[in-house]
């Protein structure tokens, strides 16, 4: 039978990683994400057509990609998280995501899946491996967008309601 204190503590650092992560990515925070990303990180993309990218430099041209965009603000969230520990003492961390990106012509919805690894180094954990499958990405349009300052308890008077 497993060690559950083991896996509640490997579960733990695997989200940590994640929160860590998702916060880094949304507040464009690439010194961050540096520190969080092992020297010779793998990262693959489907929308890279499964090309792989050696070393933490390629890794942080997709965030450069990403702070220079048109995206104004974004949300990432991870859910569904599993964590398996890997014969090298390494962890596969796996996990679904929704990011929410807004940007001046409206806002985007992306899902899809991370699978991770990541490896102590130095005495902190950090990604080795980062994989990202998008499923899809929703369009929508500013018309379709409350205003910034609505209230979420309280009517909301869309434009084309008046």
């Amino acid at each position: 039978m497993p060690d559950v204190t083991e896996s509640m503590q490997q579960h733990f650092r695997g989200q940590k990683v994640l929160d860590a992560y998702t916060r880094l990515v949304d507040a464009k925070d690439l010194e961050g994400l540096a520190q969080i990303a092992h020297p010779d990180i793998v990262l693959v993309r489907t929308a890279d057509g499964g090309r792989e990218r050696q070393g933490r430099e390629s890794f942080l041209d997709l965030y450069r990609d990403f702070s220079s965009s048109d995206v104004q603000a974004s949300q990432h969230m991870t859910n569904n998280v599993e964590v398996e520990p890997r014969s090298d003492g390494s962890l596969s961390v796996r996990a679904r995501f929704v990011a929410i990106t807004t940007h001046p012509d409206g806002a985007r919805m992306t899902w899809g899946r991370y699978d991770d690894e990541i490896a102590e180094l130095d005495g902190t954990w950090v990604l080795t491996a980062k994989r990202i499958a998008v499923t899809r990405t929703a369009m929508l349009g500013e018309h379709m967008l409350a205003p910034v300052a609505a209230s979420s308890f309280h009517p909301i008077t869309l434009p084309s309601d008046r």
